[in-house]
């Protein structure tokens, strides 16, 4: 049964397999009117296997099991009912925890289809009060819920697209005469089907991505999609469909998406083929599969392609538009040559008017103010080894050279008397380990940190710290980083940790120190910096009467790590809420208040080890003034 308000009239602002940072989203989020305090229905009968309370993510989180295997979940709670409340505030304090997972044994809180479980809040991750709901299987599939056509839903709106893309795939592919991916904006007819104004002309592998939403009837939010079908010359080559997927796999977002657009611009493309490294089993290819949905425009034919969506409701929107030839004007150009780099070779000065890329497995290097009549060689250095890359084509007064990093991994790349540097250093081939020692800084890869094969750059960052590729490039595990800095001053290492710095922000990303060397973990590319935090969290106490303590706590730099609050030395747990930066007390036995002139102390520690406090007593409440007695009206005199 529909958890929320059964037997009324409900929508939606989030469905099965929207895309979210780093994971597809796994369920319904059920909205609440904005409000807190909704009851909460288990949705059949079972028990409760789980119970969590958590600062970030589901909050504070039910599970139930189900006779049939199924379980149910139930996040972003604002308090749990009756017993369980009691049993989880138990736990707390017997641990001495705000954040704790809880398993309870089988048939301990047996429930009822329809019981309240808890009241509907907005803790945790949660951008608003909503109640987070999932379906999973005996082997931790998440289910799309809306499977079981819960009659408090009602859909009537179609999905729709804003924008999509046209992606170069390799480095012989065109779309209208560049490799590039170009997007555009679909527009609606009068029917309800799409097209698109503009002329496109393509040639080669091409992949398509698509922006595209859906809404529920009676919701202002924006959705993902369901199914998305790709059609070329009536053929289907590419289907998508969400209604189930494994909770292990949700990562796997970030290599269904376009993640390098996503980070550049926060748009969450789907890709409308299958990537390299993509392992999920979400997608079914009719034809050509070899291309895995990659459309094959080798001919040199007009060609056209229909992309459908469709919502969990089935229904759908429809864009046809049709991809022209690319008219070939230019002859052959010369084929590789190999020679050996003289050890005098100039190496020292860079190009200003060059750019280097990388995206897929191709290298871009494009040179502008260069003339089309007799566009120079590009020199690929690869040791003391160089291969001659021929132009691709020149376009605008620019010289783009694509180079298959598959062949070869040039460490610079020269051009006339100056050299522009990849910083290249190995090929690193996901499902394996591999460890990579560059001067004093090692990487290590587990056979799980790579999607797909990465072609490692590596370079120290002026004024200290280290870049690894791009902020663009997603990682599935950790990898692990050993660096030594080489600073003229001696470091705090109680108080030094890692940061992740691209992007303009500092995430904490800590490490331990041995010997000079700090050793940390991440699940991001990019720049990373050692920077100290010598100052510890600020922590004000807002009031602190018999009825509870309330507290605002900040930390700077590196993040809160923990916190607690003692009255005359006894540990009481304090609720938190990150997001309005708040603690508030929650007492063992709620009826019982503090005592007047009780002692109170609130620590807190950041993740660089520094400790922030403030203290106070207990104050009786204040006495309010006595209300004054209403005047009179004044009669009026009557004339």
């Amino acid at each position: 049964m529909f958890p929320i308000r059964p037997g009324s009239a409900n929508s939606l602002a989030g469905g099965l397999g929207d895309l979210r940072a780093n994971h597809f989203h796994a369920g319904l989020d059920i909205r609440t009117g904005g409000q807190e305090g909704l009851d909460v229905h288990a949705a059949a009968d079972g028990y409760i296997s789980r119970i969590a309370v958590f600062t970030g993510g589901y909050g504070n989180v039910v599970f139930i099991k189900h006779p049939n295997g199924l379980t149910t979940v139930y996040g972003h709670l604002k308090t749990l009912k009756d017993t369980l409340g009691t049993y989880l505030r138990e736990q707390q304090y017997q641990k001495k925890t705000f954040e704790i997972d809880l398993r309870p044994v089988p048939g301990q809180f047996p429930v009822k289809q329809g019981d309240v479980i808890a009241a509907s809040g907005n803790t945790g991750g949660s951008g608003g009060p909503h109640l987070h709901f999932e379906v999973r299987d005996a082997k931790d599939n998440l289910i799309n819920p809306l499977l079981y056509g819960f009659s408090e839903l009602k859909d009537d709106v179609p999905p729709y697209f804003e924008r999509i893309a046209l992606k170069t795939m390799t480095s012989t592919s065109r779309v209208n005469g560049e490799y590039q991916r170009i997007t555009y904006a679909p527009v609606r007819r009068s029917d309800g089907t799409y097209t698109l104004t503009q002329p496109i002309t393509a040639s080669g592998l091409i992949g398509l991505e698509v922006l595209g939403y859906d809404k529920t009837s009676g919701s202002p939010y924006r959705n993902g999609i369901s199914c998305l079908e790709i059609r070329l010359d009536g053929r289907e080559v590419f289907a998508y469909n969400m209604n189930s997927f494994p909770n292990e796999q949700t990562r796997y977002m970030n290599i269904h998406e376009n993640y390098e657009v996503e980070q550049m611009s926060g748009q969450r493309y789907h890709r409308a083929y299958i990537a390299d490294g993509n392992i999920l089993n979400l997608y079914k290819l009719q034809s050509n599969a070899a291309y895995r949905g990659r459309l094959p425009l080798l001919d040199g034919k007009p060609h056209e392609v229909t992309l459908t969506l469709f919502d969990a409701f089935d229904h759908a929107a429809q864009l046809t538009f049709t991809i022209l030839p690319e008219i070939t004007t230019t002859k052959p150009l010369p084929a590789d040559s190999v020679a050996t780099l003289p050890a005098e070779s100039d190496q020292t000065s860079d190009i200003p008017t060059a750019t280097i890329t990388t995206d897929e497995n191709v290298l871009k290097l494009t040179v502008r103010n260069i003339s089309a009549a007799n566009p120079p060689m590009a020199k690929l250095h690869v040791g003391r080894t160089i291969t001659e890359q021929a132009v691709s084509y020149v376009r605008n007064n620019q010289a783009v050279y694509l180079i298959d990093l598959r062949q070869t991994l040039p460490d610079s790349v020269q051009f006339g008397r100056g050299v522009v540097r990849t910083n290249f250093k190995k090929r690193i081939i996901p499902g394996r380990g591999d460890v990579v020692v560059d001067g004093t800084t090692r990487l290590a890869f587990s056979p799980k940190t790579l999607y797909d094969t990465l072609h490692l750059a590596m370079r120290p960052l002026p004024g200290g710290g280290l870049e690894i590729n791009q902020s663009t490039i997603p990682l599935n595990d950790y990898l692990t980083i050993q660096y030594q800095p080489n600073y003229p001053i001696a470091i705090d290492t109680m108080r030094t940790k890692a940061y992740w710095t691209s992007g303009g922000r500092a995430s904490f990303l800590g490490g331990k120190w041995n010997k000079g060397r700090i050793e940390f973990k991440t699940r991001s590319l990019g720049r990373f910096q050692l920077m100290t935090d010598a100052n510890p969290p600020t922590v004000e106490i807002l009031s602190a009467t018999p009825k509870g303590i309330t507290a605002k706590i900040r930390d700077d730099l590196s993040g809160i790590a923990d916190f607690r609050a003692l009255v005359n030395g006894e540990w009481v747990l304090m609720q938190y809420d990150y997001k309005r930066a708040l603690l508030w007390s929650d007492k063992l036995d709620p009826d019982e208040p503090f005592e007047t002139g009780s002692e109170v102390l609130v620590q807190v520690k950041d993740r660089a080890g520094n400790i922030g406090s403030d203290s106070t007593t207990i104050e009786a409440p204040r006495a309010r003034p006595a209300a004054r007695p209403k005047a009179a009206p004044k009669r009026r005199k009557k004339r």
